[in-house]
C-alpha cells in the first residue's frame, strides 16, 4: 500500500506530462513556463512558509544533513572511479559523474516524503518534514559546486572553464536555497507570518509539486535516449541503488532506525535531476548523455523506490 498511495501518485503526474507533451498539449514554450514557475516562484514559496513555520528540531535534521552529504560524496568517488575504470569519452566523463549524484531532490524527493509520511501522527509528521527541509540547503550549495567543478574538469570546450565568481553567483542567487535561509531566520527568529500572508503561501505552494512534475514528464517526451542506454544504466545505478545504500550505512552508524531513516533514505534514491541536463549543456559537457540519464535515471528510479518502500526498516 505504501507504493500505491506513495509512489504511484508521483510518477503518475509525471507520465500525465508525457502525455499532454505527445499529445502536443504542452510544447517547448509552456513546458519551460512551467519549469520557470515551478523553480522560481512555487516552490520557494512552498519551502519558505514549510522553514518558516516548522517545529524546533532535535537535531535530526543535523544528522539528515550528514547523511545527505556523506552519501553524495560517497556517490561522486564512486563515479569518478567507474568512469576512468570503463574509460568512457572524456567528454561524457563529467556529465556522467554528476549524474551518479545529482538528486531530485525538490521535485521528486520532497512530494514522495510527504506522501509517505501522511499518515503518521501529526506532531511526528511536522518533525520529519521540517528535518528533511532544513538540512537541504548545504546539499544544494554542494550539488551546485560538485557539478560546476567535475563538468568544468572535462569540458570539450576550453573557453568554458569554471569560473568561481560565476559559481558563487549561482549559489547566491538560486531560488531554492534564498528561500531555505530566508525560512530559516524567521524559524530561528520566531517571527510570526501573518494569516493572509501564510494562507497566500498557502496558495501558491500547493501548486509546486503537481506543476513540476507535469514540467519533468513534458521535458522528459522531448528526451532521446538513442545510443547512450550503457553509460546512462551505469549512472543511474550508482545514483538510485549506490546512494541510498551508502545513506543506509551512514544513518545506521549514527543511530537512525524507522521511519527517520526510511524518510532520509528516499531523498537518496531520488533520480538524477533534470537541471543536471541544463547544466551540462551551459558549461560544455555532453549534453545528448546528461538528457539520457535523466530519462533512465528516472524510469529505474520507480523500481528501486519501490524496493526501498518495501523494505522492513
Amino acid at each position: 500500500m505504501q507504493i500505491l498511495n506513495s509512489l504511484v501518485p508521483i510518477f503518475s503526474v509525471i507520465l500525465l506530462g508525457i502525455l499532454l507533451r505527445r499529445r502536443n498539449f504542452l510544447n517547448q514554450e509552456t513546458t519551460q513556463a512551467f519549469n520557470r514557475f515551478a523553480y522560481f516562484v512555487a516552490l520557494p514559496v512552498f519551502l519558505f512558509h514549510k522553514i518558516g513555520t516548522a517545529p524546533t528540531g532535535d537535531g535530526l535534521a543535523n544528522r539528515y544533513m550528514i547523511i545527505l552529504l556523506g552519501a553524495t560524496l560517497a556517490t561522486v568517488c564512486l563515479s569518478w572511479a567507474v568512469i576512468h575504470l570503463c574509460k568512457f569519452n572524456w567528454n561524457a566523463r563529467g556529465t556522467l559523474i554528476q549524474a551518479g549524484f545529482r538528486g531530485n531532490l525538490a521535485f521528486i524527493g520532497l512530494p514522495l516524503v510527504l506522501f509517505t509520511t501522511h499518515d503518521l501522527p501529526e506532531a511526528q509528521q511536522l518533525k520529519l518534514e521540517s528535518a528533511v527541509l532544513i538540512a537541504l540547503p548545504p546539499v544544494v550549495i554542494f550539488y551546485n559546486i560538485a557539478s560546476v567543478t567535475v563538468l568544468s574538469i572535462y569540458s570539450a570546450s576550453t573557453e568554458k572553464l569554471m569560473s568561481w565568481r560565476k559559481v558563487l553567483f549561482n549559489i547566491l542567487t538560486n531560488p531554492l536555497l534564498i528561500a531555505c535561509l530566508t525560512g530559516l531566520i524567521v524559524q530561528r527568529t520566531g517571527i510570526a507570518i501573518p494569516t493572509a500572508f501564510g494562507r497566500t503561501c498557502d496558495v501558491i505552494g500547493a501548486s509546486a509539486f503537481s506543476i513540476a512534475l507535469i514540467g519533468i514528464g513534458s521535458q522528459l517526451a522531448s528526451i532521446s535516449v538513442a545510443g547512450k542506454w550503457t553509460e546512462s544504466l551505469i549512472s543511474s545505478i550508482i545514483k538510485n541503488v549506490a546512494c541510498p545504500i551508502a545513506g543506509w550505512i551512514i544513518g545506521v552508524s549514527i543511530g537512525l532506525a524507522g521511519t527517520e531513516l526510511l524518510v532520509i533514505l528516499i531523498m537518496c534514491a531520488t533520480p538524477t535531476a533534470v537541471s543536471s541536463f541544463i547544466l551540462a549543456d551551459q558549461i560544455g559537457g555532453d549534453a545528448n548523455q546528461a538528457a539520457s540519464t535523466v530519462v533512465v535515471g528516472t524510469a529505474c528510479s520507480f523500481a528501486t523506490l519501490s524496493v526501498l518502500l518495501m523494505l522492513p526498516i
